[in-house]
């Protein structure tokens, strides 16, 4: 599956089955790799009532590099740089940061991951402006000020929502109010299990041809994982690669779309 496919799956995904409080579109009709995304401010938050403007641009190996997420309008946050990036683990690359140790592959972007993890991703940092977990601020006057000035920020917060209203542009349609999904938890490394892999078999003993393991067994979920994002095969075929690559589905995704 080519990056344009996948994104065309993604779009037609979130147009189809709306993600509460998020409304996604194709800021050009010729550019399927930059969409808009408008985002409701979460009741209960400093940003409630704001209905704000978001640029995600995706790379040209999407789904294996994960999409930058600006926001346009007026937005005051600890993980969102003066210039509108915003700055979350699920956007960072899969890969070891020696400088950031606080977050560890699992929680970085992998191919499985979809829209709808980014945007529940983002909501919780909207929820909680500074999680115990947080790594450096994106801006760190706004971190300051949540800490030690709250009212000032929550004035800050409303400022923005004010504004964002006010340059809602002619026709605006907000995004739908409708249940959200229920979204399954992706770990980017499959759980030990006691499955053989090749290099696994007692020494002068030949490791039989790709078998299938039982329903719910180990790589159950990896090929539910492929299957989910289209990849194509049967699952033969798919579970023979999964077991090549030990489980990572990373790596498998690349195998199959070489």
């Amino acid at each position: 599956m080519s990056a344009k496919q996948y994104l065309a799956k993604q779009l037609k995904d979130v147009l189809s089955d709306p993600i509460e409080g998020f409304r996604a579109e194709l800021e050009d009709e010729s550019n399927i790799f930059i969409w808009t995304v408008w985002f409701l401010g979460p009741k209960g938050t400093p940003y409630e009532g704001g209905h704000f403007k978001a640029r995600f641009t995706f790379p040209p190996d999407t789904p294996m590099s994960p999409p930058e997420m600006r926001i346009i309008s007026q937005f005051w946050h600890p993980n969102v740089y003066p210039d509108g990036k915003v700055c979350m683990s699920i956007l960072h690359p899969p890969q070891v940061d020696e400088f950031n140790t606080q977050e560890s592959l699992n929680i970085r972007w992998n191919p499985v991951q979809t829209l709808e993890s980014i945007f529940l991703s983002f909501l919780t940092l909207l929820n909680d402006p500074d999680p115990s977990d947080a790594g450096a601020p994106a801006n760190v006057d706004a971190l300051r000020m949540y800490r030690n000035q709250r009212s000032s920020f929550m004035k800050k917060c409303k400022e923005s929502v004010e504004a964002s209203i006010k340059a809602l542009p002619p026709g605006y349609v907000p995004p739908l109010e409708v249940k959200p999904k229920k979204v399954v938890p992706v770990m980017s490394e499959p759980e030990p299990s006691t499955y053989t892999f090749e290099d696994d078999a007692p020494e002068g003993e030949e490791e039989p041809d790709c078998p299938q393991p039982p329903t719910g067994g180990p790589l159950a979920d990896e090929l539910a994982q492929l299957r989910s994002m289209g990849i194509a095969g049967s699952d033969e075929q798919l579970l023979g690669v999964l077991k090549s690559v030990k489980g990572d589905v990373s790596r498998a995704i690349e195998k199959l779309t070489q």
